[in-house]
C-alpha cells in the first residue's frame, strides 16, 4: 500500500512538471521608470549584424517586451496597435528561445508551449540570429481577425499591426537596455513547419533580442 502510495506520488509529481513546463505564466511587465519617449526615439536603432550582443533576457524583461507589443497596455483604454473593426491584434506573436518555442498568450501574460526543441538554426541563416537568446517571430492570425478578416487580403493589415508592434518593441527595449532587429528574411517553410503553423497562417517578420 505504502509503495502504491509512493507510485502514486511519483507520477502526480512528474504530471505537475510536465504542465508546468508546458504553460509558463510571465512577472508582472514593468509598467514605470526608464527614459522618456523622445530620449528613446533618438536612440532608437537596430543591433547590427557584426556586432549583435548575446546578453540573457530575463523573463521579467521579456514579459516587459510582449506586453509593449501587444499593445494592450493603456489599463483598459484600449490597443496601442492598429486594429480593424474592434477585433484584437490579428498577429500572433510566438518567442523562439534555446529551450523551445513559445506562443504569446497576451491574455494571461504567459507563455503556451508551441515546440519543445531549440529550433534557432530552423528559423534563418544569419548566425547572430541562431545564437540570440530570444527571437520573436510574428505569424499573421486570419481566424482572429474575424470579420476583418474580409478586408485583410494578401495579410496587408496583419503586416501593418507587426509593424506598429515592433516599433513598440524597439522603444521598450531600448529602456531595458536590450537591442533588436526587424526581420523579413527567414526560413519560411521551416517557421511554418517548426511552430506547426495552420496551412492560413503566414509567418510575416522575425526579431532578435538580445541584452547590450
Amino acid at each position: 500500500m505504502v509503495q502504491k502510495i509512493i507510485v502514486l506520488a511519483l507520477l502526480l509529481c512528474c504530471f505537475t512538471a510536465i504542465a508546468a513546463a508546458a504553460d509558463e505564466k510571465l512577472p508582472d511587465p514593468k509598467k514605470d521608470g526608464g527614459d522618456g519617449i523622445f530620449a528613446l526615439l533618438e536612440r532608437r536603432a537596430s543591433g547590427g549584424r557584426g556586432d549583435f550582443p548575446k546578453g540573457a533576457i530575463s523573463r521579467e524583461e521579456l514579459s516587459t517586451i510582449l506586453w509593449a507589443a501587444s499593445g494592450l497596455n493603456r489599463n483598459g483604454k484600449g490597443w496601442t496597435v492598429p486594429m480593424a473593426m474592434g477585433k484584437p491584434p490579428y498577429v500572433n506573436i510566438f518567442a523562439v528561445t534555446p529551450e523551445g518555442a513559445f506562443l504569446y498568450d497576451w491574455k494571461n501574460n504567459a507563455l503556451v508551449t508551441a515546440n519543445e526543441k531549440n529550433i534557432l538554426p530552423d528559423i534563418t541563416g544569419d548566425g547572430f540570429v541562431k545564437e540570440s537568446p530570444v527571437v520573436l517571430v510574428f505569424v499573421s492570425d486570419p481566424e482572429g481577425a474575424g470579420d476583418a478578416s474580409g478586408i485583410n487580403a494578401g495579410n496587408a493589415l496583419a503586416f501593418i499591426a507587426s509593424g506598429a508592434m515592433t516599433q513598440n518593441i524597439y522603444l521598450a527595449a531600448d529602456s531595458l537596455g536590450i537591442s533588436g532587429r526587424y526581420m523579413v528574411s527567414m526560413k519560411t517553410d521551416a517557421v511554418k513547419r517548426e511552430l506547426k503553423l495552420k496551412e492560413n497562417e503566414v509567418p510575416l517578420c522575425i526579431m532578435p533580442l538580445a541584452k547590450r
